[in-house]
């Protein structure tokens, strides 16, 4: 099955949407592509439905050393303008 042009555009901001970081006319325009095109509709339900489950699992602390480790690769990948605005 090959996703359309359109569907395409719409996919690629899904996550945004279910995240609450779009402005309001961009979530008009996905909302009116959901109520037309099932497959996506699919899609979007599917993702919702899997980001549910993740935040309702309990977060787990991971150790300092590990934390330490994964701020340091993050840092050697990020600019550092990029690595100060996460705090890294």
């Amino acid at each position: 099955m090959t996703m359309r042009e359109e569907c395409k555009e719409y996919f690629e901001k899904i996550s945004e949407y279910l995240d609450g970081e779009l402005d309001s006319e961009t979530c008009e325009k996905i909302e009116c592509h959901l109520r037309e095109c099932p497959e996506c509709l699919h899609c979007f339900e599917s993702l919702k439905r899997t980001a549910e489950i993740c935040r309702s699992l309990p977060r787990e602390k991971i150790p300092e050393d590990v934390e330490q480790r994964l701020k340091d690769k993050l840092k050697g990948f990020l600019s550092k303008d990029a690595a100060k605005s996460f705090d890294l």
